[in-house]
């Protein structure tokens, strides 16, 4: 899921990275406080992850095959529910940045 970035070569794709990455920082810190906040259960299903990150299924399901991804059940198979619990993903989320 992490990218790799690209080092600025002048001043000006620097800047354009800094504001780049402080609007991405902005932007999942809001995500991660209503994570916080949310009046979510404990364990999140794929349901509530879909809703509260307003991700599509194939979006999520390229995330729950990150080696990273905190599963409930790490022997979860093709097809199966992905669940997790919500301060792990958390941190999970936090460890993207």
């Amino acid at each position: 899921m992490a990218r790799a970035l690209k080092t600025p070569s002048t001043l000006a794709e620097a800047l354009r990275l800094a504001a780049d990455l402080a609007e991405r920082n902005e932007k999942l810190e809001k995500e991660l406080k209503e994570l916080q906040s949310s009046q979510y259960p404990e364990v999140l299903q794929s349901k509530h992850i879909l809703e509260l990150m307003g991700w599509s299924r194939p979006t999520l399901t390229f995330a729950a095959n990150d080696p990273t991804f905190p599963h409930l059940d790490g022997s979860r198979k093709k097809g199966d529910g992905i669940r997790c619990l919500k301060w792990e993903f958390y941190e999970w989320l936090k460890s993207r940045g």
